[in-house]
């Protein structure tokens, strides 16, 4: 081309394989001009199609397979473009009767339920690429996607947990310490963490110091002289404790009290001091101890001018074991007996003899010995 362009400074360099001056030719041997005449002016001409060949079979492949279709094609040389002219645009091949209509992949499996437990979706999927549609042809009709349901006959596991806590129980003491309770229930199961039950100190106040004092026994003569003289003695109980209850007061001091009677019954007795003997035994009430039945009678302990006689009873608790302080009252009664005069005394010469005789007291006492003639 540019041969026929007659520009004196241009020629065809046969190593470069282009135009170029004789300055940037790679060698001067390689270089050559052919000018015969002057340069024509006005010459570039912009390419166009000539006329679409016949229809002819041909193979068509678009990436997923090679199919037989009609193709037809064109070439830009009507004319071509040429002295820096355009080129031709559009397609040069046209292909025809190669549509194809799209095809459904089998269903896939059934995914993973969204639930594990109670009504949930599965889901299913198909593509629509067995074959692809191409070149016009039909897309697939249908879903592509299906859903049901799954694990609707599956309960759930019910939560287990803890009930809220009950009330309070009542203190088992009204004062001077105590426990009381509180419990809960473990729903749905038996494995939850922790304690059903709940214990905590109440009525951490003292009691009030209650004291009680025993009726006396009846006068019992414990020292009779060679005259007719003697002494007498009685015995109460003085009881004290702090208790919220004054009917549980069990224990406390033994007091005995002495008096002289002379024998002519010109004065009366005197009343001598007073004894007190502190009893330290602890006391504890039991639920379920209760009292026995009354036991006989005992004998009078005198024979005239009026005496006393006991009965008793025991505490014994749930199992059978005796418990003297854990029952409220007393466990021993007492009751005049024989109360006509005495004959008259036999008058001996010689001094009566000492004989010991045992006073009964309620078995959690100690028992005092007595000496009468």
């Amino acid at each position: 081309m540019c041969l026929d362009a007659r520009d004196p400074y241009c020629g065809w360099d046969r190593k470069q394989r282009r135009c170029t001056t004789i300055e940037d030719s790679s060698n001067m041997s390689q270089w050559f001009q052919n000018i015969t005449a002057c340069p024509l002016r006005n010459q570039t001409t912009d390419g166009a199609y000539g006329p679409w060949a016949p229809w002819q079979p041909c193979s068509h492949n678009d990436g997923e397979g090679t199919s037989t279709c009609l193709c037809r094609s064109r070439a830009c040389d009507s004319p071509p473009s040429r002295c820096g002219g355009k080129n031709c645009e559009g397609p040069t091949i046209e292909v025809s009767n190669c549509s194809r209509n799209g095809g459904w992949t089998p269903w896939s499996s059934w995914g993973q339920c969204s639930t594990s437990c109670e009504i949930g979706f599965e889901v299913r999927q198909r593509s629509c690429n067995n074959p692809s549609p191409r070149h016009g042809g039909r897309v697939c009709v249908g879903q592509s996607r299906e859903q049901r349901f799954c694990n609707e006959k599956l309960s759930c596991p019910q939560p287990i947990f803890w009930s809220s806590w009950s009330p309070w129980s009542k203190c088992s003491s009204e004062c001077g310490g105590g426990v009381h309770s509180r419990s809960r229930n473990c729903e749905n199961g038996n494995s939850c963490p922790g304690c059903a039950l709940e214990y905590q100190a109440c009525n951490l106040e003292s009691c009030p110091e209650v004291r009680r004092n025993t009726p006396w026994t009846p006068w019992v003569p414990v020292n009779i002289t060679q005259g007719g003289a003697r002494q007498e003695q009685r015995v109460r109980y003085i009881c004290r404790a702090q208790l919220a209850d004054p009917h549980e007061l069990q224990l406390g001091k033994r007091k005995v009290e002495t008096r002289f009677c002379p024998n002519d019954g010109t004065v009366t007795c005197e009343t001598d001091s007073l004894v007190e003997e502190l009893l330290k035994t602890p006391g504890v009430r039991l639920t379920g101890s209760g009292w026995s039945s009354w036991d006989m009678w005992s004998a009078c302990t005198q024979d005239c001018a009026k005496g006393y006689r006991t009965r008793k009873r025991t505490c014994t608790s749930a199992e059978g074991k005796s418990v003297p302080t854990a029952c409220r009252g007393s466990p021993v009664e007492y009751q005049d007996c024989n109360p006509q005069p005495c004959q008259a005394p036999n008058s001996l010469g010689v001094r009566g003899c000492w004989t010991v005789i045992a006073i009964s007291l309620p078995s959690h006492f100690s028992r005092a010995p007595v000496h009468a003639c």
